[in-house]
């Protein structure tokens, strides 16, 4: 088994499609959260007092667009011989290390709409002892076009052997 020394660090950024899903996720709340609404509002309201209910909302609607690319555009993780450390944020910026010795489990997850964006999400499940408890914490990798191909680079990094190898 080659040292961890040895493998090249991985940097893993969303595919854009990630901002797409966020997107579509934006048209759903406001189709189901703001339409049902604003629409009788404005056949029994005052047009002013429509557009002082429409107005924030659109503006809310433009700085949630603004927002999800800078967003998309924060995220990155590396795979380092340590462990697998992430960065993300526009307002406040997270960032942290999991290493590789606390990962218990791994799973691809992908629901309806990132299935028809081509994307999914590896959740990296760790484990640790917190104020005498374990608690567990996922890590959620999203936007990834192969997830497989990862999970199976951490596999490898934990020094674990490809499973789709094995008869």
């Amino acid at each position: 088994m080659p040292a961890r020394s040895s493998l090249p660090g991985i940097e893993i950024r969303p595919h854009r499609n990630l901002r797409s899903l966020y997107l579509t996720y934006l048209l759903v709340a406001v189709w189901a959260g703001v339409l049902p609404w604003l629409l009788p509002a404005s056949i029994f309201l005052p047009p002013v007092m429509v557009l002082a209910l429409a107005i924030p909302a659109l503006l809310l609607v433009i700085v949630f667009i603004w927002w999800t690319g800078a967003y998309c555009r924060t995220i990155i993780f590396r795979l380092t011989d340590e462990g697998i450390t992430w960065e993300r944020g526009v307002l406040r910026h997270h960032a942290g290390t999991i290493p590789y010795k606390r990962i218990i489990a791994m799973e691809i997850v992908q629901g309806p709409f990132p299935r028809l964006l081509g994307i999914s999400q590896l959740k990296v499940r760790t484990e640790e002892l917190s104020r005498g408890r374990m608690v567990n914490f996922d890590l959620k990798i999203n936007g990834l076009t192969d997830a497989g191909s990862l999970k199976n680079a951490i596999h490898e990094r934990m020094g674990i052997p490809d499973r789709r190898s094995v008869p």
